[in-house]
């Protein structure tokens, strides 16, 4: 083993592993037991078909795949051999099993996601948005004629579902300026299956505070079950239609069975094909599994598959077939398949997979921030079996975007690039991350850009103090939300780091404000305060009233078409700037960096810049 000081190790894991970025989003079976699902890798977006005899099968050839409604999500549906995926600018797309390519069944310019196709085939359901005003629209699928708005009037919606016999629909619905874990309400409407005219429409349940998600009918139709809020975690829900009466089937005390609704599409749990049993995911703060509950008994029982320890969505075919995202440390986030001796890979986000030596196995630790609060993160060290150094690393601090996210046990490229070249990492899931319950979860309201500073300036003393890593050679990194972080623990904290990273930070609250898409439109009202009320707060709070306050070094990211945090904010910051610094405006990136070539420049300056800093 060579003694070479750390940040200078030579690693395997080049640029271009790490920027093979990807994300597995929507995930269904059709009537024939195909497994159906949907993502992204390396910038270009897919959907593909699994079965045992045909293998894998890519469906939309050329033809972008995802919604365009917020954050997107909710990419497709797939009913009685027929899918229907959302498809950007290219409008809704129709595959059917004799088609040899999609069929557009829309022509116009709306915002679309999460289809669902009635039972008997006739209509197309939908989120569609312009950007102001949200609905659910209907289409015809045996005529040729333009959707219709069909279910209107609260600002957002998500997750609609038909029930099996087409005379229910129900959806989930939220209005500002509340985000949908705070407050999303599930509605039902009764239908006349043949036209779909709507007779009547109620609230089953939902308020702020008890927001209820995810209504999805039983093979039966006869029970409708949904997720709900009870005060700290959350419980499932069944409601018997004929009677009109609720049982808790599940109580949530410890851990969570959803997460925060950002995108469309998110799905936590699915019937079992005979309606005695429901598979769930039990979120418990970085991990989670995989459980089936017992409707007769409410009995809970894990699903055993240790190589994984986190799973993000999950869903049942009609002969019982669990698949499921799946990921670990060690292990590429991949599509699985419960089989009698364990599980089938059907995909993976990528193929090469570096030697495991040169994988940082995380660590996950807690400490006391300034006020005796409990903050959770989890510690990566510096690892290559080729290199030694005496001594403690230099290490990144991260702070996750949202704020309302959180950092999981799952592999990240990004983070084995930097650990196996010498550097430590810790990622910090500070006040306001989701999966600790809700008081941990909502503590953030009105204390951004004061709980999640002092947890990352106290989660930096933590692993200094644990002897993880040199405390005097550390920098602060964060996107978005957790660029935000960055910037005014520069300010609050001057000596706190030794530099900074901003991708696409929030730099200006006011801007944010008001600048912002539509679903985080109101999102600094609990964040920070209502305007005008709290302009005092907006002024302490954002970056860039206090840039000469930055002395570190800062390197700064940025998209080009940045519809959230707009580039704007990132100009009017580094043009004030008095410290070093680099800036990167990406042409043709948003939020969120997604070419190859655009991570990997990313990750080279990165680089560059902790060599110039740290070492």
């Amino acid at each position: 083993m060579k003694q070479i000081p750390y940040g200078l190790w030579l690693s395997p894991i080049d640029e271009t592993f790490a920027a093979s970025r990807g994300r597995l989003n929507g995930l269904k079976w059709d009537t024939s037991d195909r497994l159906i699902f949907s993502g992204m890798l390396e910038g270009e977006s897919f959907l593909y078909s699994f079965s045992q005899s045909a293998g894998l099968k890519k469906l939309n050839g050329q033809l972008p795949v995802g919604g365009t409604v917020g954050y997107g999500g909710g990419d497709f549906i797939c009913s009685n051999d027929s899918i229907v995926f959302c498809a950007g600018k290219q409008g809704l797309q129709q595959i059917e099993r004799e088609m040899a390519s999609p069929r557009r069944l829309t022509q116009d310019l709306y915002q679309t996601a999460s289809p669902a196709i009635s039972p008997n085939g006739r209509f197309l359901a939908f989120v569609a948005s312009d950007g102001k005003d949200d609905q659910i629209a209907l289409l015809n699928l045996e005529k040729r004629s333009w959707p219709q708005i069909w279910i209107q009037g609260a600002d957002f919606y998500m997750q609609p579902d038909w029930s099996p016999d087409g005379k229910h629909f129900a959806w989930a619905e939220w209005d500002h300026p509340h985000m949908p874990w705070e407050s999303a309400r599930v509605m039902i409407a009764e239908l006349d299956p043949e036209t779909a005219a709507i007779a009547s429409v109620k609230q089953l349940a939902g308020s702020i505070g008890h927001a209820a998600s995810q209504p999805r009918f039983s093979p039966d139709g006869q029970t409708l079950a949904f997720i709900r809020g009870n005060g700290e975690w959350e419980d499932l829900v069944l409601f018997d239609l004929e009677s009109g009466t609720e049982r808790r089937l599940i109580h949530g005390s410890g851990f969570e069975l959803t997460i925060p609704a950002f995108a469309q599409g998110v799905q936590t749990y699915d019937w079992m094909p005979k309606g005695d049993r429901i598979v769930f995911l039990r979120i418990r703060g970085t991990r989670s599994d995989i459980c089936l509950v017992t409707l007769a008994n409410a009995e809970i029982e894990k699903i055993d598959l240790p190589d994984f320890t986190v799973f993000d969505t999950v869903a049942v075919s009609e002969s019982g077939q669990i698949a499921a995202v799946a990921a670990s440390p060690a292990a590429q986030t991949q599509v699985i398949v419960r089989t009698e001796n364990g599980y089938q890979t059907v995909y993976r986000l990528g193929e090469r997979l570096p030697d495991q030596a040169y994988l940082s196995i995380p660590r996950e630790i807690s400490w006391e921030t300034f006020d005796g609060s409990t903050v959770y993160g989890v510690y990566y060290p510096p690892v290559n079996p080729n290199y030694g150094w005496v001594g403690l690393p230099p290490a990144f601090v991260n702070i996750h975007g949202g704020p309302t996210g959180k950092h999981d046990l799952r592999l990240s490229p990004e983070i084995q690039y930097f650990t196996s070249r010498g550097y430590g990492w810790l990622e910090v899931n500070y006040r306001g991350s989701s999966g600790y319950g809700s008081k941990y979860l909502i503590s953030l309201n009105g204390n951004w850009g004061f709980f999640d500073v002092q947890d990352a300036v106290s989660g930096a003393n933590c692993i200094g103090g644990l002897g993880l890593a040199d405390r005097e050679r550390l920098i602060i990194l964060g996107g978005s939300a957790g660029g935000y972080t960055v910037l005014n623990a520069l300010i609050q904290f001057p000596d706190a780091f030794r530099a900074g990273i901003s991708r696409y930070g929030v730099a200006d609250l006011y801007s944010l404000a008001v600048d912002t898409h539509k679903l985080e439109q109101h999102y600094t009202d609990s964040l920070v305060g209502p305007l005008p009320e709290a302009r005092v707060k907006y002024d302490e709070l954002s970056p860039i009233r206090h840039v000469e306050k930055i002395q570190a070094p800062l390197a700064v990211f940025q998209g080009k078409n940045d519809p959230v945090v707009l580039p704007s904010q990132s100009e009017a910051l580094i043009s004030r700037l008095k410290s070093p610094f680099v800036y990167r405006l990406y042409e043709n990136e948003g939020h969120g960096f997604r070419s190859p070539e655009t991570v990997s420049d990313y990750l080279k300056t990165v680089s560059d810049f902790a060599r110039q800093y740290l070492l």
